[in-house]
């Protein structure tokens, strides 16, 4: 009869573990919005309860608060934006740099069409149909379908993402508005003895994700300043814009650097940049790395998440495959929720252990 119970209950968790993942995955549109919304919430909490104190009220604290996190925004779209737009001018002159890359690698692989070894007839050939634009190794930006369906579809793009950024914030203004009634909901849900307990594992699971967020914010502004200025000295175009694209990049563990390192290289290439300009971008790399892996991190974030490597590369795969690129940003933290909550809960102990590093 023992062993019935103890099956039933492994079923139970079963079903509870693969319903979860059913309403996350289907439920993307709804519940990602509003976890991205709850950690922002947590990460603004700090500045609301300060302004609270210093005697402001409910609503003016989270207008406050909401105040920061635009400025925030603005000031880095004001950066990137900047650059953006002198990218948007230089786009002709881009395009035809990037047209002479694809032409000289036909030229040098045989194998793709157009190429011919390298040979002067082929280098001849080569440049003759760029100029007429008639052969396969012409424009090859320019040779893409931009018409009224794909503006469209741009501008509709823009509209949905402008309305999520919109919803969210609406989201975050409720979460801090309504942050005492939810805490108080948790409480009265606890069994009376456990009321405590409850209460220290909210407040744990509370202050991971916020040191985790805010230590990571930090990483990224920090980051940015070092990428920009190794990208400007090497010479590299937009280097502000690629920059911190990387830093943004590098809150995905061990993915993120390497997709940001190829990024930033693909765009020296784009823009002829020669062997000097890879080795400079490959150093930057390389000195920020080593600072943010052993002076930045430990000093910054420390080990506030305490999940292991293999959890954090299943947690990010597992995420970005529900939810997209978004999801391996938000993994780390919501694993780290998970985490805690699983220390507090008998029964539940020995998968905080898979999940730690202890």
């Amino acid at each position: 009869m023992q062993d019935t119970s103890k099956l039933q209950a492994y079923v139970w968790r079963l079903a509870a573990v693969i319903g979860t993942v059913v309403v996350l995955y289907y439920g993307q549109g709804v519940v990602l919005l509003l976890v991205i919304a709850g950690l922002i919430a947590m990460l603004l909490n700090p500045i609301d309860n300060k302004l609270r104190s210093w005697g402001w009220k409910s609503g003016f604290a989270i207008a406050g608060a909401v105040c920061v996190l635009l400025l925030f925004f603005a000031a880095l779209f004001f950066a990137v934006g900047k650059q953006a737009t002198r990218f948007a001018d230089n786009w002709p002159k881009i395009e035809e740099r990037i047209s002479e890359q694809v032409a000289k690698a036909r030229e040098q692989i045989a194998v793709l069409p157009g190429g011919g070894g390298g040979g002067d007839t082929a280098a001849t050939g080569g440049a003759a149909e760029t100029q007429d634009g008639g052969g396969t190794s012409g424009s090859v930006i320019s040779s893409l379908p931009i018409g009224g369906k794909q503006i469209t579809g741009a501008l509709s793009g823009t509209l949905s993402i402008l309305g999520d950024f919109l919803l969210m914030l609406v989201y975050v203004v409720l979460f801090l508005a309504q942050k005492e009634r939810l805490y108080e909901f948790v409480l009265r849900r606890a069994p009376d003895t456990r009321r405590a307990e409850t209460k220290e594992t909210m407040n744990e699971a509370s202050d991971v994700a916020q040191n985790y967020l805010k230590g990571r914010l930090i990483l990224i502004l920090i980051l940015s300043v070092l990428y920009g200025v190794g990208f400007s000295i090497v010479g590299l175009d937009y280097a502000i814009v690629v920059a911190v694209l990387v830093a943004v990049l590098s809150i995905i563990p061990y993915l993120g650097n390497i997709i940001g390192g190829v990024l930033a290289m693909a765009i020296a290439i784009a823009g002829g940049g020669g062997t000097d300009m890879i080795l400079g971008i490959l150093a930057t790399m390389a000195v920020a790395q080593l600072l943010e892996s052993y002076i930045l991190t430990p000093l910054i974030v420390g080990d506030e998440v305490d999940i292991n490597p293999l959890t954090t590369i299943v947690a990010v795969i597992a995420f970005t495959v529900m939810w997209g690129p978004v999801g391996a940003i938000v993994a780390i933290p919501l694993v780290a929720i998970l985490r805690v909550l699983c220390m507090h809960v008998e029964g539940l102990k020995d998968y905080a252990y898979l999940l730690g590093q202890e």
